[in-house]
């Protein structure tokens, strides 16, 4: 029987479930594979053994390298994650005669134009199944599954540690704060959360969705980027209550008559919307194709064993091209660098919005503000104004929740600026956008 050889960069966490699913499965792979498929080779920059794994010092280097030099070695599976060193090595191993197996959003997505073009000029194959949403099978799902349609929109719930957060804060009135001590706590926040709480991580992934979407490269400096640091939880509950919202960091890409809009942001949705039964650490991804409507993705985003399933599937699907002697012949995502894509800009944007102004308690004040919105073109669906509590000394300000219908962004911020300056506003308005 023929043999497919792995070299595996990166003994971590992903790396170690890839290895404990590769030996519980051996039977299974090689009957899905056809072919005998086996570790040739490991690289980690600090591990270097496994004894309980079966892994000894003379497996592993630390000069990936002597992988790619390895004549046993057909697939290298990248597993550090950032930007570089994975970068260099998925390239050098693409020049090298390797396929690629990686789980970097990162990499994919700043450099997907040099790794596609790479890959496609050395007819090697690149395979990211763990790269957008863990265990769930949606880039095979919109690549392959969806490849009849003209995909219209992507809206997904794609980061595991903020659908953590803000879970905590709607359902235990956490804090962002204390909620992000939790998912600390609960492993499901690193010791630097930027990526996450950010929406970069969030960015990247939508970058690599909308990229395989719409055929071309939807860089990120593209894509509108804001983060769930700042929420109140005071905004959260007041919508639950009053306007029947809940909140999910959203990336949304769209396309509008030849032009991509491309966003990340918090987004308040109606309770009854499905995104709001994804919970904790799951994910959901939503596609709306121009033949099959909308298909709901739905699973864990994140964790060892969710990753390791994605990893591990592509590592069956190229040792199958290898077995076959197809490896290579035809990419395995199909990109064209001279096609650019036509960005939508952010003011163009349609949306609905839910306002809070902090105002001076008097009358004429709503009058004002609604006063300036109107002018600037955003019609107002709904108004509520929760009472101010008797204690002026502590609470003299008064708030106004306003919900728009459908506005335009760049109008909507025009009105803000506007009102932000006036003497009767005592701080910055809150914005958050609304999706049906």
């Amino acid at each position: 029987m023929k043999t497919v050889g792995i070299g595996l960069i990166g003994l971590g966490t992903v790396g170690t479930g890839v290895i404990k699913v590769l030996q519980k499965q051996k039977d299974i792979i090689r009957h899905r594979v056809g072919a005998q498929v086996h570790f040739a080779q490991y690289c980690d920059k600090f591990i270097k053994a496994k004894s309980d794994m079966g892994i000894t010092a003379a497996q592993v280097t630390d000069d990936y390298k002597k992988l790619l030099n390895n004549n046993d070695v057909d697939i290298i599976v990248e597993l550090i994650g950032g930007y570089e060193p994975a970068r260099t090595i998925i390239l050098e191993s693409l020049k090298s005669g390797k396929h690629v197996v990686t789980a970097n959003k990162a990499v994919l997505a700043k450099h997907w134009d040099e790794i596609l073009t790479t890959a496609q000029k050395h007819r090697r194959l690149v395979y990211f199944e763990a790269a957008v949403g863990g265990g769930i099978p949606v880039i095979q799902g919109l690549h392959e599954g969806l490849a009849a349609n003209k995909i219209r929109k992507i809206t997904g719930v794609l980061n595991g540690t903020t659908n953590f957060i803000l879970t905590k804060m709607q359902e235990e009135n956490m804090t962002f704060a204390d909620a992000l001590t939790e998912a600390r706590r609960s492993g499901f926040a690193e010791s630097d959360p930027t990526f996450d709480i950010e929406g970069i991580d969030t960015a990247h992934k939508l970058a690599i969705l909308s990229s395989i979407a719409f055929g071309g490269w939807v860089k990120i400096s593209d894509i509108f980027t804001e983060g769930i640091a700042k929420l109140d939880l005071f905004d959260l509950k007041i919508a639950e209550k009053e306007f029947g919202f809940g909140l999910k960091l959203l990336g949304i890409a769209k396309e509008h008559q030849g032009k991509v809009e491309a966003r990340v942001h918090p987004t308040f949705l109606p309770l009854s919307h499905p995104f709001m039964s994804v919970k904790n650490e799951y994910n959901a991804i939503s596609i709306d194709g121009d033949v099959a409507d909308d298909v709901m993705f739905y699973g864990k985003g994140a964790g060892q064993m969710a990753a390791a399933s994605a990893v591990v599937s592509d590592i069956i699907f190229v040792a199958r091209h290898i077995a076959e002697d197809t490896a290579g012949r035809l990419p395995y995502v199909t990109y064209d660098e001279k096609k650019k894509i036509n960005l939508l800009a952010l003011d163009h944007v349609k949306s609905k919005y839910y306002l809070r102004f902090t105002t001076e308690d008097r009358p004429g004040v709503l009058s004002k503000i609604t006063g300036i919105l109107g002018d600037d073109g955003v019609s107002i669906a709904s108004v509520f104004q929760p009472p101010v509590p008797d204690d002026r000394k502590k609470y003299p300000n008064a708030n106004i929740l306003i919900v728009t219908h459908g506005a335009l962004e760049g109008n909507v911020r025009k009105a803000i600026q506007t009102i932000d300056k006036l003497k009767i506003i005592k701080s910055k308005t809150v914005l958050i956008r609304i999706e049906d």
